[in-house]
């Protein structure tokens, strides 16, 4: 007799019937939105807190793995578990309600703060969850959309959200629509999106630049930063007075914070940059936030990088002309079988999570040091991971050392094996950033072996050639057998257990779960990953590295 248990998933109280099948089946099956991602016991991400209730693994075969995600005393893996009771389950972090990215918005307020420049006051019908520095994006009648920062706070401002919109000649929102809106107007707002958000970097002193409306991407993190007891910096460039429309709030932050300074930078006395530059921060030790126009932001990126700032603490929005951005545009539509995303999809969100898991990965690879072993390495990429605001991470993260470089993902490694000064070291990251998942790996070189330096360099061009063959049409199958072709005419052997796979909104693995080299179509701009494992052919030297497919990288 299958005896039937109720499963209750707290805080939702939602409850499933689970009977001898494995918990994360019976979830699934009931339609219950819940994180898993390889059913092997690996990733993690099917872990809950077990609150009530008694279960029993599941039964493997002789020549099975064990599980080897680590587990506290009150976890369970929903994969690899049966219910013997009824239980009560908690799923730290997540949500089974599916939550929207499309909410309507009632005008609050409408004023002109400068003579070209409108603050929007609005009121969502529920709470969002905003991180300081995202915004969102408001949808039009005729499909399209406009994007605008949020300006405020809205968990500190009883759920407000506050825009500074600019006027633009002939612009179908800032004159077409804006101009029209009244109190009480609703709006449909969708996100919200971006990876310009505030980092917890506590030790760090802040640097901000803004152009323009800009600001209003920065002024969230600058109320984030003035609440700690840091230095802070801000640098606001214009055209005319005019356009340093809050120096009200600005100048009496100053009188208030005596560690806060800000600098009004017109563009006849220079670029924000230039100025910056000459006041003798300590940009080694400084974490940067940039908003604005694409020239300041490459001008900022370019001259701060060279006067020692480190690349992963450089966060910043260009802002594009309204419209369809090209972002908003894949080359084709998605495949409904093998392509297949969940209701919470976007491209603004896939991009977002890209940009945070290369910021990542950068500040991770900061952070090796010679003579740590690898699990000191696991130990603090999970920190920098959680400090950096992921809240899962759909497959575990890798991280190998020397002769582990030449092992897939799956096998095992030596955690005890330090890294050396002469040494090569792969990182593969797969965190989870709200909702959206990322997957960015890369290789480093620790010392000056020709052989290790010339595994990177052919990684890269393989990796790069193969994007180029994607560019042509190539399905799937057909980009693996071009890798491995190109390997070979560098001196390398490419290793096909590593096959590129699906990126969505978390979890994939509910949609689709296809490997890329098994695809007999050309994939979709920023669907795949394309994963890129050289082997040296007689040494034990291997590098990786992987990017999501897409038209610009």
């Amino acid at each position: 007799m299958n005896t039937r248990h109720v499963i209750e998933l707290s805080p939702s109280g939602k409850t499933v019937e689970a009977g001898d099948e494995l918990l994360l089946d019976a979830m699934l099956a009931n339609g219950l939105f819940v994180p898993f991602s390889c059913r092997r016991g690996a990733c993690g991400s099917c872990k809950v807190v077990v609150a009530e209730g008694e279960y029993r693994a599941k039964h493997l075969a002789p020549d099975a793995p064990a599980p080897c995600y680590p587990l506290a005393a009150n976890e369970m893996l929903l994969c690899q578990s049966h219910a013997c009771g009824d239980m009560r389950l908690e799923i730290p972090g997540w949500s089974l309600d599916t939550p929207t990215l499309v909410v309507e918005a009632q005008v609050v307020s409408k004023c002109a703060v400068a003579p070209d420049i409108i603050e929007l006051v609005v009121m969502p019908d529920r709470p969002l969850a905003v991180r300081a520095g995202q915004y969102l994006k408001v949808r039009l009648v005729d499909g399209d959309s406009r994007c605008f920062s949020i300006a405020n706070l809205p968990a500190e401002d009883d759920g407000r959200l506050v825009f500074q919109i600019r006027r633009v000649s002939g612009g179908l929102f800032s004159e077409a629509i804006l101009d029209d809106l009244d109190a009480g107007d609703v709006l449909q707002l969708e996100g919200p999106f971006g990876a310009c958000t505030w980092q917890d970097n506590d030790a760090a002193s802040v640097v901000l630049f803004a152009t323009g409306t800009g600001y209003a991407g920065i002024k969230p993190i600058l109320l984030t930063a003035l609440k700690r007891d840091i230095d802070v910096t801000l640098y606001w460039g214009g055209a005319q007075p005019a356009d340093f429309y809050d120096h009200a709030f600005l100048d009496k932050s100053v009188i208030d914070h005596p560690r806060f300074h800000w600098h009004p930078v017109l563009a006849s006395q220079g670029r924000v940059q230039e100025v910056a530059l000459s006041h003798g921060h300590h940009w080694e030790t400084v974490q940067l936030y940039a908003c604005g126009n694409g020239a300041m932001i490459s001008q900022v990126r370019t001259e701060c990088l060279a006067s020692g700032l480190p690349s992963h603490r450089f966060v910043a929005e260009a802002f594009v002309p309204s419209g369809r951005s090209s972002a908003e545009t894949t080359p084709r539509l998605l495949h409904p079988v093998w392509e297949k995303v969940g209701p919470r999809y976007s491209l603004d969100g896939m991009l977002a999570a890209r940009e945070q898991s290369i910021r990542a990965l950068a500040a991770i690879a900061s952070r090796l040091r010679v003579g740590m072993t690898t699990g000191e390495a696991l130990d603090m990429a999970a920190e920098q991971l959680q400090a950096m605001g992921a809240s899962h991470t759909w497959h575990p993260t890798y991280i190998r050392f020397g002769d582990d470089t030449v092992r897939p993902p799956r096998e095992g490694i030596d955690r005890q094996r330090r890294l050396r000064a002469t040494d090569i070291a792969v990182v593969d990251l797969g965190p989870v950033w709200d909702g959206y998942e990322g997957d960015y790996g890369d290789t480093f070189v620790f010392g000056d072996s020709p052989l290790h330096l010339a595994c990177r360099t052919a990684l890269h061009a393989v990796f790069d050639e193969t994007r180029e063959a994607w560019l042509r049409g190539l399905t799937g199958r057909e980009l693996y057998d071009f890798a491995e072709q190109s390997a070979e005419s560098k001196g390398w052997r490419l290793a096909r257990n590593l096959a590129g796979h699906r990126l969505a909104d978390f979890p994939h693995a509910l949609f689709e779960n296809k490997e890329l080299a098994d695809l007999e179509i050309p994939p979709s701009e920023m669907a795949w990953v394309l994963e890129i494992q050289l082997c040296h052919p007689t040494e034990p030297v291997g590098g990786f590295f992987e990017d999501m497919l897409m038209l610009q990288a």
